[in-house]
């Protein structure tokens, strides 16, 4: 059972966990829940999102094996918006050129799974050095004075691009 959600229905969290009645537990199945569940409402902007099992174990009468209730106990906190998008170290690179390949924009919801998108394109591009996605290279801060909303910060290095390169054979 699910307490405490009120964006996604019990029965969308649901199909995340693979507990099933009349299964052995596992805690790696909730674990991999949580963490699915934890993408799904960061994709909606709700980067606050926290859940935890609560067991209730029952023993076995006899016949019946000992069993446990399984209740995830979810806090969703407010919904996130970008507020700022700032790059650093494109010295050559333009910054409309950055822009394109991003998956946020300024004003839009803050999807906790479009940095990483960005991050992929961004390192397809060839003009920087690698960027790892870590807090090193990018950024995500609350916006001091405005609630729910975020400043992301990304760090680039430049690589040489002013290279020619000959071969004969």
């Amino acid at each position: 059972a699910f307490e405490g959600n009120t964006i996604l229905a019990a029965d969308a969290l649901n199909r995340l966990f693979k507990l099933r009645k009349g299964r052995p537990y596992s805690q790696k199945v909730v674990r991999d829940g949580l963490e699915k569940a934890r993408e799904l409402y960061g994709s909606g902007g709700y980067m606050e999102f926290t859940g935890f099992p609560d067991l209730t174990p029952r023993d076995g009468n006899g016949d019946e094996p000992p069993t446990v209730d399984v209740i995830v106990r979810v806090t969703e906190g407010p919904q996130y918006l970008v507020n700022r998008i700032t790059f650093t170290g494109n010295t050559t690179t333009r910054d409309n050129v950055i822009r394109r390949e991003m998956r946020l924009v300024e004003g839009g919801i803050f999807n906790t799974e479009a940095p990483k998108y960005s991050v992929r394109r961004l390192n397809q591009l060839g003009y920087f050095k690698e960027l790892k996605g870590d807090d090193r290279d990018m950024k995500v801060d609350k916006t001091p004075g405005q609630e729910n909303t975020v400043d992301v910060t990304l760090r680039f290095e430049e690589q040489n691009r002013n290279q020619v390169t000959f071969r004969a054979g």
